[in-house]
């Protein structure tokens, strides 16, 4: 048996022949049973070299020793042959590499088709219809997304899923990318990759329907059910829809079995948050009739920018955030509604975690960011709390006695860019929420110093500027006021509507 070099070698060397021969001493018998085997090619990159080796074998399969093999490829252009025997892959493509018995003309000839990738190739896409919020599958070579890996569909780039090579030797080729399919993608659409080694196009093309995956779910939700995973989609679309409505919606529902903790995150990297709004409640439901939105008379909401209380409205005005969090802690278990109105179409994530993520641990109050769980608030003490998100609000509640008394609220921020605002609203539920008192200055610090009469009340502190911080919430009982009658205040009335229940969006579509 005569071997040309076994075995591979990488390089970036091209060939410098077409052919190669190793001279060895052979046998001068000839049989017209004898055939030449060639050892195994694989699927090479561009620039790679690949020791060929062969073997002159009898009919039974037993090999001749020192038989004198020589290579060919038919197309050298992509493969050749140089004097060492080795192969190099030159260029994309497919060639036959060619072994013959040079002293037993009537042997077989063996031959194998060798196929050369580019180093960043797409070899197919997977599945061929989708809709945003799918993932495809991107077959091909150069695709491991390490370092630096660019991926779009019909233009636009796409977030990365996860990448599996198909040869944990070769990291490099023969994978399988996945990736989100998020808009813009048109309805026709091709997906291109780019990195450190080059740029490649698909073949194929897939038609992009334009709308995602939980449609339709505009006044009717999509259920999740009993949600005992997590959520997590980065290419969820706002879709575009060419109709009068000044807002579309996204409606989502799930139950949860039992208390455990829950964040839920909306963001988008191409709608602006002028443009959505999101809308947390434990009952929700639309009015075909009102053509909008309601909650129930006793439902509690969560914003940002619109929260209730036994059904009331408390719109405290808040910056606009690129994302919402909503983190809570140790939450009931019940069913839930969530809806995101929208007025711009763009790609958004959704995620619904079984945790309490949040960019500050929570304080000793949490579970308080709607008004059933508002934490009790003794008069006369100092506490250290947290705005543990953006746009994170806190209720808290507190008694006045019968004889009346004049307290005094005051909040200091840690984080310099933060800016708190206080609102003292009495119970009266469940008629009405009576704002009391309030302050919303700009700064770290504000105070909120409010007469009031015996009864209930509420203190909400609200993060206007969406900054996560620290603060301290100081409360001072400072005098008895008798016959007091407060007076409230007028530029934010909070009672209950005419309706038996409020609608969100009146007038909206």
């Amino acid at each position: 048996m005569c071997m040309l070099r076994s075995g591979r070698t990488l390089g970036l060397g091209l060939a410098i022949g077409m052919g190669a021969t190793l001279s060895c001493v052979y046998p001068t018998e000839r049989s017209e049973q004898l055939r030449v085997v060639i050892d195994s090619i694989p699927e090479l990159l561009r620039g790679e070299f690949w020791g060929l080796s062969a073997q002159l074998v009898d009919a039974s399969g037993t090999p001749l020793e020192n038989a004198e093999i020589s290579f060919s490829s038919s197309v050298p252009l992509v493969a050749t042959i140089n004097q060492e025997g080795e192969m190099v892959a030159v260029s994309v493509g497919t060639a036959e590499i060619t072994a013959v018995a040079i002293e037993f003309a009537e042997a077989e000839v063996a031959a194998q088709l060798v196929r050369v990738h580019d180093l960043i190739e797409i070899d197919s896409v997977r599945p061929r219809i989708v809709r945003f919020g799918d993932t495809v599958s991107i077959y091909g070579t150069g695709l491991n997304p390490e370092p630096f890996l660019l991926v779009s569909l019909g233009g636009a780039e796409v977030p990365i899923k996860n990448y599996v090579p198909v040869d944990p030797a070769a990291l490099n080729r023969f994978g399988r990318l996945t990736v989100w399919v998020q808009p813009p993608a048109p309805f026709l659409t091709q997906a291109l990759v780019l990195g450190i080694e080059g740029l490649a196009t698909s073949i194929d093309t897939m038609r992009v329907l334009q709308r995602d995956i939980y449609e339709p779910n505009d006044t009717i939700p999509w259920d999740f059910g009993v949600l005992d995973r997590q959520i997590r989609n980065p290419a969820l679309a706002f879709e575009h829809r060419p109709r009068e409505d000044k807002l579309l919606f996204d409606w989502y529902r799930f139950t949860q079995a039992a208390p455990e903790d829950r964040t839920i995150i909306i963001r988008s990297n191409q709608v602006g948050p002028e443009t959505y709004q999101v809308f947390f409640t434990d009952s929700l439901f639309w009015d075909s009739t009102a053509g909008d939105f309601g909650v129930g008379p006793q439902a509690w909401t969560i914003g940002p920018g619109i929260y209730a209380c036994q059904g009331i409205p408390f719109k405290p005005p808040q910056l606009l955030a690129d994302s919402v969090v909503i983190a809570l802690k140790d939450f009931p278990q019940g069913q839930y509604d969530l809806l995101v109105a929208y007025a711009k179409p763009g790609a958004y994530e959704l995620a619904i975690l079984r945790q309490y993520r949040s960019a500050l641990p929570p304080d000793a109050s949490e579970e308080n960011d709607f008004c059933d769980l508002a934490a009790p608030l003794p008069l006369n003490v100092t506490r250290s709390l947290t705005i543990d998100n953006p746009h994170d609000i806190d209720w808290y509640r507190f008694t006045v006695g019968a004889d009346g008394r004049q307290v005094t609220f005051d909040v200091d921020a840690t984080e310099q860019d933060a800016d708190l605002d206080i609102y003292v609203l009495r119970d009266d539920l469940p008629t009405t929420l009576t704002l009391m008192g309030l302050s919303n200055i700009g700064g770290v610090t504000d105070e909120v110093v409010v007469p009031l009469d015996a009864g209930d009340y509420f203190l909400v502190v609200v993060d206007f500027a969406g900054v996560p911080t620290e603060y301290t919430l100081t409360s001072v009982d400072v005098v008895a006021v008798p016959d007091m009658v407060p007076a409230p205040l007028p530029e934010m009335p909070l009672a209950k509507p005419q309706r038996s229940v409020p609608v969100l969006f009146k007038g909206n579509r």
